[in-house]
């Protein structure tokens, strides 16, 4: 017993010295000194490398939301993202409000096969429900797996929520997309600024110019950024020689990056939204700041500063925030974002008040309910014909389906089994994000063809 008042009062004193010292200063003196107290007396186990780990950790919370201390996991998937390369169910995700949003299906991934739209909300992954989002990269890396495995998770759409499970594949990014959509008008998509980004924009263009194309839309929607010195060499082709974007540091030295010049369309769109950030922010900023394109959608994410990554020799990393962006005109886009010059919503219809589509059964003539509702709106949408009452399923409804079925290559018989239903979702996805649906990519091609 006296031992242990004995170690009581020494501990006492310990704490009392550094708490209470006429010098007292929180330095490295006074941490390894609590670090010996957690030693010594926490009554449970703990090492000293998680103790540094969870100092580290601490010390970047108390800095903006873009810096951090990755551990081995979170380092590797974020060189994979950077690189284009991962595993997982495809879909470009977004922490916005504390909520992890789809922002879109990447085409042909498991997630738009599994019927996943923008805008869904990712409430729980494998039965575990998400708080307030504060570290998407850890809440990611449970999402992400290997090839061939299944996750489990829980969507909130239009305020209903449903599960779905995904099996993971390897899911490759492709940096740029690009067509001809009609007449003179073309299409360039950046979908990120990976680390070969450039190569394959100077291909995209040099094809369309190939076939006469002289106007242009790039679609910058869902971008999440990348490399800084990509989107400054991406920039030529928009934007006229000079200032593109302005980089101070911490010392508020400047640096100032500028494009070549090489603008490459006489008439430019660019379409952007709340998930478009960081490096296609300033493309999109710098475009409207110079003039040379009318910008279209909605205001975009609001995120103006440059980190860097420090990799460490045990596989972890340092991703530091160490400068702000300011566009040409030196106006700053973080906590504000890029507001378009014509607001404009995308979809045609209001996909958070669908009724959510059950494929997991079997519907025919004669039901009733909300299930039928989501086969004939989802119809409808696509251009079949449905005058049934809605929910009823009659008629006109075994008819869309006997077309629908027929027109897919699945035997027509009017009946909505699963997988026809598991077929309309896929279809309706596709649909969704295709040019019939999209109406900032309509007011696009209506700016150029003025």
């Amino acid at each position: 017993m006296g031992r242990f008042l004995c170690s009581v009062v020494t501990v006492m004193v310990l704490i009392t010295n550094i708490a209470f010292a006429d010098d007292f200063v929180k330095n490295e003196e006074f941490f390894n000194a609590v670090k010996k107290y957690v030693n010594n007396n926490y009554a449970g186990e703990i090492t000293d490398d998680e103790l540094y780990d969870g100092a580290i950790k601490g010390m970047f919370e108390k800095l903006d939301k873009h810096s951090m201390y990755m551990d081995k996991e979170t380092k590797e998937s974020f060189s994979q993202s950077v690189s284009g390369k991962m595993f997982g169910i495809g879909a470009l995700i977004n922490a916005k409000d504390g909520k992890l949003k789809i922002v879109e299906p990447i085409e042909d991934s498991p997630a738009e096969k599994a019927g996943l739209m923008p805008g869904d909300i990712i409430v729980a992954i494998e039965g575990e429900r998400l708080g307030e989002i504060k570290d998407i990269r850890e809440v990611i890396n449970k999402i992400k797996g290997d090839k061939g495995t299944n996750v489990n998770l829980i969507i909130s759409r239009g305020g209903k929520e449903f599960k779905v499970d995904i099996k993971r594949d390897e899911i490759k990014i492709k940096s740029v997309k690009y067509r001809v959509i009609e007449g003179d008008i073309g299409y360039i998509k950046i979908s990120q600024f990976t680390t070969n980004v450039a190569d394959e924009v100077q291909v995209a263009v040099d094809e369309l110019k190939k076939q006469g194309i002289k106007k242009a839309v790039l679609d910058l929607r869902g971008n999440p950024g990348g490399s800084l010195s990509a989107v400054v060499e991406v920039s030529k082709h928009f934007v006229p020689k000079g200032k593109v974007v302005i980089v101070r540091d911490a010392k508020d030295k400047v640096i100032n990056h500028y494009s070549k010049g090489e603008v490459a369309f006489d008439k430019l769109t660019v379409l952007v939204d709340e998930n478009s950030a960081s490096a296609s922010e300033l493309l999109s900023g710098a475009i409207q700041d110079t003039k040379s394109g009318t910008l279209i959608g909605k205001t975009t994410y609001g995120k103006g500063t440059v980190q860097t990554v420090l990799p460490l020799k045990n596989g972890e990393g340092i991703k530091l925030t160490i400068a702000k962006y300011y566009l040409p005109s030196d106006r700053s886009i973080d906590g504000t974002g890029v507001t378009p010059d014509i607001d404009c919503d995308r979809f045609d219809i209001d996909v958070e008040k669908l009724m959510e589509l059950n494929k997991d059964m079997k519907l025919s003539k004669g039901n009733a309910g909300f299930e039928v509702l989501a086969v004939q709106e989802r119809l409808g949408a696509m251009g079949y014909d449905i005058s049934d009452p809605k929910g009823i399923y009659q008629d006109s409804t075994f008819k869309a389906i006997e077309k629908f079925q027929g027109d897919n290559g699945l035997y027509a018989y009017g009946v909505a089994d699963v997988t026809t239903l598991n077929k309309i979702n896929e279809e309706f996805v596709k649909y969704m994000t295709s040019d019939k649906m999209d109406k900032q990519l309509k007011k696009s091609i209506e700016i150029l063809n003025k």
